[in-house]
């Protein structure tokens, strides 16, 4: 799995790291200059020292660019090279021995692929060359016999593979959790985005509905208003037709009752009579017609 220096846990670390180096290396440094330059010759140490503290320097430049790996194979490798170094020509090597096992454990850490197994074999190199030193004179390094110096080197290596297999498995473990979370973290993310994508739609759908109605409404009021008005022009047509139609016709029947009654029968008489009412009525009719079709409120 790809490691990228994006989780605030490894940034928290490499800065630790780095700025509590940085104070380690400087205050060896001052220490050996104040207390070793009065009694020794061999300038290796002082070299070393500021060697170190430029490579740490280095590193939290990188670190400050986000220069990650290379800020930690800056403070890594040149270190590894003293360590080795004084695990060959110093005679107590311990603390120097417990120092790469330390930087074992930061490169477990804090790298990744390609670079993280070209450091740990940078560095299996290096215990094999000292290794070989140890193995060409035990007494230097203060073992009895080569079978001493083959038991701590293999205790060593084991305890090396330990250190660094767990720390990588627990790193891997992490960095698959966080993966795992980065993803769920998307598809919520995607699914928030959906269901806000979702209630614009319902919005307008909603906004949509709430026009159509409104516009429903308006066509239901307008035809109701109509049919109101028709009601009441059908009202006032049959009260114009109860009254001034009505009125003509009752005459015409009662001429036509009269005909009936009266003998020798003047038709001429009734005729005229018949076709005056009728007049009328064709003229209520039409008058009545034309203010229905007009809008106009019938009146006599």
């Amino acid at each position: 799995m790809q490691m990228v220096y994006t989780n605030k846990i490894e940034t928290f670390f490499l800065n630790v790291i780095l700025r509590i180096s940085f104070v380690g290396v400087a205050v060896i440094t001052f220490a050996d200059f104040l207390f070793r330059s009065a009694r020794e010759t061999d300038n290796t140490t002082h070299v070393i020292d500021i060697a170190l503290l430029v490579c740490v320097a280095a590193a939290l430049i990188l670190n400050h660019y986000k220069k990650h790996k290379a800020a930690v194979i800056a403070t890594t490798a040149f270190p590894l090279l003293a360590l080795f170094y004084s695990c060959i020509y110093i005679p107590n090597s311990d603390s120097a021995m417990i120092a790469i096992l330390t930087i074992g454990f930061i490169v477990s850490v804090l790298l990744d692929g390609l670079s993280k197994k070209l450091m740990h074999i940078y560095i299996g190199i290096g215990l094999a060359i000292v290794f070989y030193f140890q193995l060409k004179s035990p007494s230097l390094f203060e073992k009895i016999d080569v079978n001493e110096s083959i038991t701590s080197f293999i205790i060593f290596v084991i305890v090396y593979f330990i250190i660094t297999y767990s720390a990588s498995a627990l790193k891997e473990k992490y960095d698959a959790i966080n993966l795992e979370l980065m993803y769920k973290n998307q598809e919520l993310e995607e699914k928030g985005k959906a269901i806000e994508q979702r209630n614009s739609e319902l919005i307008e759908s909603e906004n949509r509905m709430n026009e159509i109605n409104a516009h429903l409404e308006q066509i239901v009021e307008e035809r109701t208003n109509n049919v109101k008005n028709k009601n009441a022009y059908l009202i006032k047509y049959a009260f114009a037709n109860a009254h001034h139609v009505r009125g003509p016709l009752a005459r015409i029947l009662g001429l036509l009752q009269l005909a009936k009654l009266e003998q020798p029968v003047d038709y001429q008489f009734i005729l005229d009579k018949i076709a005056d009412q009728a007049d009328e009525i064709d003229e209520v009719l039409k008058t009545i017609n034309k203010e229905l079709e007009e809008g106009q409120d019938i009146f006599f």
